[in-house]
């Protein structure tokens, strides 16, 4: 019977200490690989559809463009190039996949900080906007590395309402 006030006491004596514990080093190493993004172009071979190619150097600057740093970082521009496109033949609509490599070069020095190499698909029944659709995903995905702001077209609803 004496047992259980114990472990309950115990148990009240640890639990705050427990509850107060974070660990916080992971996300500080996560955070030096930022770079402040100043510009983007895109180049491909002549293969590639220009479309592509305009598409996604437009949405990746738009996203630069919207975002903000709040402290400073190191600057730099992103030459990215789509290796490979390919068409892949669907029963529906149609499929398509790019290899892109991206390098983040030193606005200070011109030096290759970092580079990269990803893959990447879309399907869509309607054949008409699958270079659209590629583009946005390559977009998304540099965006995405690069914590970049991917913001859509204002609107009413977010003139009213964003945070200032």
């Amino acid at each position: 019977m004496s047992v259980r006030p114990l472990a309950l006491s115990i148990l009240l004596v640890t639990l705050p200490l427990l509850m107060s514990f974070r660990l916080q080093p992971a996300a500080a190493e996560r955070e030096a690989l930022l770079y402040d993004v100043r510009a983007a172009f895109v180049t491909a071979r002549e293969d590639v559809p220009a479309l592509l190619v305009t598409e996604t150097d437009r949405l990746v600057n738009d996203a630069i463009l919207t975002t903000v740093r709040g402290r400073v970082l190191p600057r730099t521009i992103l030459a990215i190039r789509v290796e490979h496109h390919k068409a892949v033949p669907a029963l529906l609509g149609g499929k398509r996949e790019a290899t892109v490599t991206v390098e983040a070069v030193a606005v200070a020095n011109g030096v290759a900080i970092a580079e990269g190499t990803f893959t990447t698909s879309v399907f869509s029944l309607r054949r008409e906007s699958l270079e659209l659709l590629l583009a946005e995903k390559i977009a998304a995905r540099i965006a995405s590395e690069f914590r970049l702001t991917r913001e859509g077209p204002a609107t009413l609803a977010t003139a009213l309402f964003a945070a200032p």
